[in-house]
């Protein structure tokens, strides 16, 4: 069975299957998008993969057990970096799934963390989960994160004359809402500070109390949100649009949008290298909705 085949039968099954908590078409785009992602980048022949002979296990697989979803190849479970099998939640059927979807549609046994990034993200979530101290765990992960604040993608305006005024715009269309949504939702009302090249080169480094409201949201998150938004700011360079997409405000298309304005304007100026903005461009898009697949729940 092809492996565009296979991708919509999982999807067609899975959404027949399972109910989504509280879940809007968002949601359902999110599995639908990661799913085509998967198949496209898994198959790119710009991964510089080759084609296996042959494979050690037959099938993925999902052997539902007490603690959760296992994911197995063949009869032999996954296993994470610390070597704990691969279980999922047992809310988590959507990621389970597609999971199994990544390793039926990898094109190579040089397995790599780039090319599985849903079992990546849930492995380093086991791990966590599995940590001789989840709390310090969690805290080390908040510390190495907060930096991302202080020189937000979403918080560094262009000088209007730029791109004859159309960055400007485009960055005040898109960054200025989810910038007022975040102070009104998270910070309680305090001002984030953010660069503004009309005025020269102005940092916007916040100020100790934002910084620790932010720490103290990041570690209220559970074990798998926070896996989430870590990748998600990490990927995007904005820990702001880490907070859209861990709260489900954010579809994984116009996060990516956002956290590239700059690049898609000089793309439209300059034009578009072939097998490095597109390639980019995908895997971008590929690694935040596997993040955002992370916090959907049954």
């Amino acid at each position: 069975m092809s492996p565009s085949i296979q991708c919509s039968k999982l999807v067609s099954s899975v959404i027949a299957k399972t109910r989504i908590a509280n879940c809007s078409s968002r949601g359902y785009a999110t599995v639908l998008d990661t799913a085509t992602l998967l198949k496209k980048s898994n198959t790119s022949k710009g991964t510089g993969f080759k084609r296996p002979t042959k494979r050690f296990w037959e099938k993925a697989n999902i052997k539902t057990t007490e603690d959760g979803h296992q994911i197995n190849l063949d009869v032999r479970p996954i296993r994470t970096s610390s070597g704990h099998p691969l279980i999922v939640p047992h809310n988590k059927t959507i990621l389970a799934h597609l999971i199994v979807q990544e390793w039926a549609t990898l094109p190579s046994l040089q397995i790599k963390p780039h090319s599985l990034p849903l079992t990546s993200l849930a492995a380093r979530a086991i791990d966590i989960t599995k940590a001789e101290d989840v709390k310090v765990t969690k805290e080390s992960i908040v510390k190495q994160i907060l930096p991302y604040l202080d020189t937000d993608t979403m918080l560094i305006f262009a000088p209007s004359a730029e791109y004859s005024g159309a960055l400007r715009k485009a960055q005040e269309d898109i960054y200025r809402p989810i910038i007022e949504w975040a102070e009104a939702q998270v910070f309680n009302g305090a001002k984030l500070n953010f660069s503004d090249g009309d005025k020269g080169l102005t940092g916007n480094m916040q100020s100790e109390s934002i910084k620790r409201t932010a720490a103290a949201w990041a570690s209220s998150l559970d074990v798998w949100q926070l896996t989430a938004f870590e990748r998600a700011v990490l990927e995007g360079k904005s820990f702001l649009g880490g907070i859209k997409l861990v709260n489900r405000e954010i579809s994984t298309g116009d996060l990516a949008e956002a956290v590239t304005l700059e690049v898609l304007h000089q793309m439209k100026r300059w034009g578009e290298v072939e097998d490095s903005h597109d390639v980019d461009w995908a895997d971008l898009r590929r690694q935040i909705a596997s993040a955002a697949v992370l916090v959907i729940t049954d």
